[in-house]
């Protein structure tokens, strides 16, 4: 009795041990279409067995959309090779169903990867399809860039993003990091910063931070890349609270790399626009400390200054930020705005009760106008269209200060010509 219930025991591990598919499996790889088989293996997941049978049914839609990049890219390469013959009669392809299918793999290879690296039952790991897809799959991963340009030119923003991703991602994936590893990828950098860019006109914001830091490992693309990034961080922040974390990464950024300029400016605006001027003080000695005439630490001092009414100090920080850059027409403007108001107080101080300013004070005061003016001109010249300074009012109120209020607006229309 004892013998039988062993043996039976023994034929119930053997039935267990060598038992078919599933009825959910037997259904997918039934399937004839890419379609069919997506669309049974989305409902009946849960019906599969076990992990092997889920890398089964993935594979299955590997197989199916790969027989798709198959033969349209044998027509692909049979008209390349006709190319330019007489009378060649060249095969119909079908672009969108190609690039459409090669995503279509990539995902399902992708899955696959997944369940076919978990333990079996025994807590073995045995990948039955890894080497195939890495094989078939490899070396179309540069046909994904080609997607996501062909996509890019239909207008579809999302699968362009997609697709740029995918190269991106498929350099580390388990599935083909190995062999990737093998040669180095001279698209990397360049894709992952095309890919923050088209993750930003997606809305993704996770994907931009991503991409980006992908690019910033290379100096030809770290400067865009980490500019993209702090612009759409910035954009993200809702709360207070967002904000004091993001200022602390960048305080944490700006010390290990005092010399990035981008950081560093972000920094300055986050503490300006939080009123943490304490913080935007400390910051600032710190860089003069290193850098004396960094422009943005004396453009910003001046427009705090200016804001504050503190105008002499405020010409002292302009002028100095003006010495780095002498063509910045919004710097100049308001040098020139400052100098407006300082000769206008000095007018009003010298009027005093009576109204009237005498020459001798008039004649110390109209060099401080006239100076005014030669920064207003040169903002006039240099951006006419106002499109980075709002000159217009300024350079008005300094003619009619030198000229009247007869003169003043031929003046404003024609200083730029004297």
């Amino acid at each position: 009795m004892k013998k039988m219930m062993i043996v039976a025991l023994m034929a119930a591990a053997a039935s267990t041990a060598f038992a078919g598919d599933s009825p959910a499996l037997k259904s997918i790889l039934k399937a004839k279409t890419y379609a069919e088989a997506a669309g049974l293996l989305q409902s009946s997941l849960g019906q599969l067995t076990s992990d092997a049978e889920k890398a089964k049914a993935y594979n299955k839609l590997v197989d199916l959309a790969f027989a798709t990049v198959t033969k349209e890219k044998t027509a692909m390469d049979k008209n390349v090779a006709l190319k330019g013959m007489q009378n060649a009669k060249l095969e119909e392809v079908d672009s969108l169903g190609y690039y459409t299918a090669l995503g279509q793999a990539f995902d399902a290879a992708a899955e696959c990867e997944k369940f076919d690296q978990k333990p079996n039952e025994k807590g073995k790991i045995n990948p039955k399809f890894h080497d195939s897809n890495v094989g078939r799959l490899l070396n179309y991963r540069l046909d994904l860039i080609n997607g996501g340009i062909y996509f890019q030119e239909k207008g579809n923003m999302k699968n362009a993003y997609k697709y740029l991703a995918d190269y991106v991602d498929t350099h580390d994936t388990p599935l083909f990091a190995q062999e990737v590893a093998k040669t180095p990828d001279e698209n990397l950098y360049n894709i992952a910063y095309y890919a923050a860019v088209y993750a930003y006109q997606n809305k993704d914001i996770k994907g931009v931070q991503k991409y980006c830091d992908i690019a910033m490992k290379d100096e030809k693309f770290a400067k865009d890349a980490n500019n993209l990034k702090l612009a759409v961080v910035q954009e993200s922040l809702k709360t207070r609270e967002d904000s004091l974390n993001y200022v602390k990464d960048l305080e944490g950024q700006f010390a290990a790399d005092p010399n990035n300029e981008t950081v560093f400016g972000t920094l300055v605006n986050m503490y300006s626009s939080m009123k943490m001027n304490d913080q935007l003080n400390k910051v600032f000695d710190q860089k003069l400390q290193s850098d004396p005439n960094n422009f943005v630490v004396w453009a910003v001092r001046g427009q705090n200054a200016m804001m504050d009414q503190k105008l002499d100090d405020a010409v002292e920080y302009f002028k100095k930020a003006l010495a780095q850059q002498p063509e910045n027409a919004q710097i100049l403007t308001y040098l020139g705005a400052c100098q407006l108001d300082r000769g206008s107080q000095a007018e009003n101080r010298a009027a005093g009760k009576t109204g009237r300013v005498p020459e001798a004070a008039m004649s110390q005061i109209r060099p401080i106008y006239e100076e005014a003016l030669g920064y207003l001109q040169k903002a006039k010249e240099l951006d006419p269209g106002k499109e980075k300074a709002n000159w217009g009012y300024p350079l008005y109120r300094c003619c009619y200060q030198l000229y009247g209020a007869d003169d003043a607006r031929t003046k404003a229309a024609e200083a730029d010509s004297h």
